[in-house]
């Protein structure tokens, strides 16, 4: 998984899941299609769990626009 160009981050953890991959989609659509085209293909993938970020609200070094 690390190596796909959609995952910008990949980990393996400890707990009731063993990895975790951050994927760069541009909409719905491609989430969909890497979800169930890439990642669902993966040998030992049993159950995925998807968590599609709504808004950022904080990034380490980004530049905050002024929304007054």
């Amino acid at each position: 998984m690390a190596e796909h160009p959609d995952v910008s981050f990949a980990a393996a953890t400890t707990g009731p899941t063993n990895l975790l991959a951050s994927v760069l989609c541009a909409d719905v659509y491609g989430l969909y299609d890497y979800l169930a085209e890439r990642a669902g293909m993966l040998p030992g993938i049993r159950t995925m769990e998807t968590a599609p970020i709504i808004r950022t609200v904080k990034r380490v070094g980004a530049i905050r626009e002024s929304h007054e």
